[in-house]
């Protein structure tokens, strides 16, 4: 499983992630994958890494068409950078 998110850097992504009371680790204990299994099991090491091309390529047009069917209102002062796509097709780095 991959979530792609937009981050500054490596610390502000690391920094994302260990935010034990932010919405990555919130979102990872609520969320079901399509057997109804957790995503995580809250206790496993969540790594970051820089997206391949393909990865920033699936998030980017994810963003776009977000922004098109109104999930990211521009006018209302969304910040389309703050989209975050699971890619749950996307081959694991190694």
């Amino acid at each position: 499983m991959t979530l792609a998110f937009r981050a500054e850097d490596d610390d502000e992504a690391r920094s994302m992630i260990n935010d034990q009371e932010g919405g990555i680790r919130s979102d990872l204990r609520a969320l079901v994958d399509e057997d109804g299994k957790p995503l995580w099991d809250g206790k496993s090491i969540i790594q970051a890494q820089e997206a391949t091309a393909a990865q920033h390529a699936e998030w980017e047009q994810s963003r776009d068409q977000a922004i098109s069917d109104e999930e990211i209102d521009l006018d209302a002062g969304d910040d389309p950078d703050e989209w975050s796509v699971y890619l749950t097709s996307a081959p694991q780095i190694e």
